[in-house]
């Protein structure tokens, strides 16, 4: 009851202030959302690289022991609306990283690690981008550091804030496609077994978060 009152009251205050007052002017608001397109991004097998079981006997002592490339597939659909977009990496395992383990032609920011055991560092591994295609045309993989300017990449990935994304022709610039599919190779390098705690099992760790983002 007290609502209704007070509801009353409301509106007959109003009413003595616009005969007081005329209101000669009122706010027009335009207002909407717009989206970018709906984009799904999806690793093949839940994006699992698996090494199985690596007997210790394998392992160098006293170099590191580089495994082979293995793949799994990228897909990123935006059904008929195309789009600019690219993808940064991070490691979920950077404070274990084993600096100097991938070698030549690789950086440290392209150097992902594979976890701890106690104090002591697994291994790491890099990211290619390859066979980048959308609807049977070829792209080739550009990168840019944070919201620089955009270059040729080799596709190696290097870690954020590195973003990469892709070009369809020879201007140096991301191509607005509807799909994406490509390869990403990743290839594990094991530490030094002299490094290693080789009593006990020892879980190769890597973990790495992908984000897509539109351009």
């Amino acid at each position: 009851m007290k609502k209704i009152i007070g509801l009353t009251v409301g509106m007959v205050c109003l009413a003595a202030t616009l005969n007081a007052q005329a209101t000669t002017s009122a706010q027009l608001v335009v207002r909407g959302t717009i989206t970018p397109a709906a984009c799904n991004l999806s690793l093949a097998g839940s994006g699992i690289i698996d090494y199985g079981t690596i007997r210790s006997g394998e392992l160098s002592q006293t170099a590191f022991n580089p495994r082979e490339e293995r793949t799994t597939s990228l897909v990123i659909n935006c059904g008929t609306t195309p789009a600019r977009f690219g993808l940064t990496f991070t490691d979920l395992q950077a404070g274990s990283k084993v600096t100097g383990i991938l070698g030549a032609g690789f950086t440290e920011a392209q150097n992902y690690g594979l976890g701890m055991v106690g104090a002591r560092r697994t291994g790491g591994y890099s990211v290619t981008l390859k066979d980048l295609r959308s609807s049977g045309t070829t792209l080739f993989p550009i990168m840019r550091s944070g919201l620089g300017a955009w270059y040729n990449s080799d596709g190696k990935v290097a870690q954020s804030p590195s973003q990469y994304s892709w070009r369809n022709g020879t201007t140096i610039t991301p191509a607005a496609i509807s799909q994406l599919t490509g390869t990403l190779a990743v290839k594990a390098v094991i530490n030094k077994a002299r490094d290693l705690d080789l009593s006990r099992d020892i879980s190769i760790d890597g973990r790495a978060t992908l984000v897509l983002s539109y351009i």
